[in-house]
């Protein structure tokens, strides 16, 4: 066996591993990778004629289009996606892909891309991907409808391994047990952090495997983290030494194709699309460990992107929280510079990670808190879907709501009617957290009976 089909095997070793040590449940027998029929003697290590790391994602319309992305062996030089509507009653299309070489520690890959356009809105698709010879399983997935009103989709906080292993088996069973609970979600958010270590082969092999049954079926629209930038640790005698250099987040950016309408320098990390009536945007607030002035270079096109949404609802995400709740961090820096255009704008949730804990405040608008959605932004901290937890977790003032979820992970799901807005917060094994509704057709949330906090100018 080659150095390649060792970390595979053993990649898929850890993950089952995992789940014994955790006590876990299995998941789904259609989230483990999916046989298909192939020649002997393809290779079955890290990337193999086979396709894998299949995922959707979306670059353009929702409505009309789909964007398949997977990983195939690095001699690989075509790729095809084969889809129809699945009443079949109109024949299959074909949809070449681009191909990019993807090299990381493990050894080097070919990515394969393809957006499929042209499709009706609100219908069922099966597709496979492939070279035309070798093929991926049958998958589906669903195109949005036309200026949708009411759905849900799923928001994951924090999904890293918490250790140097990739010991993915925690996110695999969140993953597969909030999907299984709500199968009609069309799409689902990772809040950044979705590996521990952001330029290890190892780990995205083990998020993807764990992933696959989910983001082939529905696309994966995800925000970069901290530990999206770090890189892989080589000297076993110092494990730390390395550990918060930090880089841009070279192999997400590879991997994950999202709308390209961000900032030139910070496509893939900054960008935003329109689902039915919510306006969507992703920011990247990693300064520190990219080590450049991002977060001022997103401002002006934030202002652009917020003024020109006409949809009802407008939800923004971004990785670190600037309402914190964990002892000895904050995150001021970013606080004092996106929220006075979240405050001129009017962005109605913002969704956070970073702290591994469920928290969120009172709608606010500089420093001023209401109980009227109208007159503020609610920040809401995600949690953790991973494994890594913190006990120095600590519910602030500004806080209506705080877990720290330390038995086991959590999922959101989001449901938008109309103007009305539910999120509800689950354990890894479906018990209900948390219920909490920003209503703006009577200008009211879940808390209005709760006091207010004192101003705050921090």
């Amino acid at each position: 066996m080659d150095r390649r089909s060792f970390l595979k095997k053993g990649t898929l070793a850890t993950i089952a591993a995992a789940a014994a040590l955790y006590g876990l449940r299995q998941a789904p027998a259609d989230s483990a990778e999916k046989p298909s029929p192939h020649p002997e003697g393809v290779d079955a290590g890290f990337a193999r004629a086979i396709p894998t790391h299949i995922a959707l994602s979306w670059t353009e319309d929702p409505t009309t289009t789909q964007t398949v992305t997977w990983q195939s062996d690095a001699a690989a030089e075509k790729g095809l996606v084969e889809y129809q509507a699945s009443d079949k009653l109109t024949p299959a299309r074909r949809s070449d892909a681009t191909a990019r070489l993807f090299t990381t520690d493990l050894g080097s890959t070919r990515l394969f891309s393809a957006v499929l356009r042209g499709m009706a809105s609100n219908t069922r698709y099966i597709y496979r991907v492939g070279d035309g010879v070798c093929w991926s399983s049958w998958h589906t997935f669903t195109t949005a409808e036309a200026h949708a009103e009411h759905f849900k989709f799923l928001l994951f906080g924090d999904s890293q391994s918490g250790s140097n292993e990739p010991l993915y088996a925690p996110w695999a069973l969140t993953l597969h047990n909030a999907f299984r609970a709500n199968s009609d979600a069309r799409f689902c958010i990772n809040a950044g952090d979705l590996v521990e270590t952001g330029q290890s082969g190892a780990h995205w092999n083990a998020w993807f495997d764990a992933a696959q049954g989910v983001i082939d079926t529905i696309p994966q629209m995800p925000i970069d983290g901290n530990h999206e930038t770090y890189p892989a640790i080589h000297d076993p005698a110092d494990p730390t030494h390395q550990r918060y250099l930090g880089t841009f987040p070279v192999f997400y950016d590879t991997q994950f194709q999202l709308p390209q309408n961000g900032p030139a320098e910070l496509r893939t990390q900054t960008y935003s699309f329109t689902y039915g009536n919510v306006h969507f945007v992703a920011l990247d607030s990693q300064e520190a460990e990219e080590k450049h002035d991002i977060l001022r270079k997103q401002v002006s096109w934030l202002e652009a992107d917020l003024a020109a949404s006409t949809a009802q609802w407008n939800i923004v995400l971004f990785h670190r929280t600037p309402y914190d709740i964990k002892l000895a961090r904050n995150n001021d820096y970013v606080k004092q510079i996106f929220t006075p255009v979240l405050d001129k704008y009017h962005a109605d949730i913002v969704f956070n990670g970073h702290d591994h804990g469920v928290a969120r405040t009172f709608p606010v608008k500089s420093g001023v808190f209401s109980h009227q959605p109208s007159q503020g932004t609610v920040y809401y901290v995600t949690g953790r879907s991973g494994n890594k937890t913190y006990d120095d977790l600590l519910k602030k003032p500004c806080n209506s709501y705080f877990y720290n979820p330390l038995d086991q992970p959590n999922y959101l799901v989001v449901e938008v009617q109309g103007l009305l807005l539910t999120v509800k917060t689950f354990k890894q094994d479906g018990t209900l957290l948390d219920t909490y509704t920003l209503d703006k057709a009577n200008d009211t949330t879940t808390d209005s009976h709760l006091p207010l906090p004192e101003p705050t100018h921090a």
